[in-house]
């Protein structure tokens, strides 16, 4: 289990929750199941961001480690 970060696509709200990596808590203030992960700043996994190197802001179209 780990804190994980979320963002409702339709209300915009922002939350955090306890719970596994494969789930999808429905948002806190509208009930949607609408929600995605949501990345802020410099995320890493593994030592690195999508395929093990690190973030160059260059080619964010390829890459999910973050939302820039």
């Amino acid at each position: 289990m780990a804190l994980l970060k979320f963002i409702c696509n339709e209300c915009k709200t922002v939350y955090e929750e306890l719970t596994s990596a494969d789930t999808r808590p429905p948002c806190p203030e509208c009930g949607s199941p609408n929600i995605q992960r949501y990345y802020q700043g410099k995320c890493y996994f593994g030592g690195g961001v999508a395929g093990g190197s690190e973030c160059n802001k260059s080619s964010c179209s390829s890459c999910s480690g973050c939302a820039s």
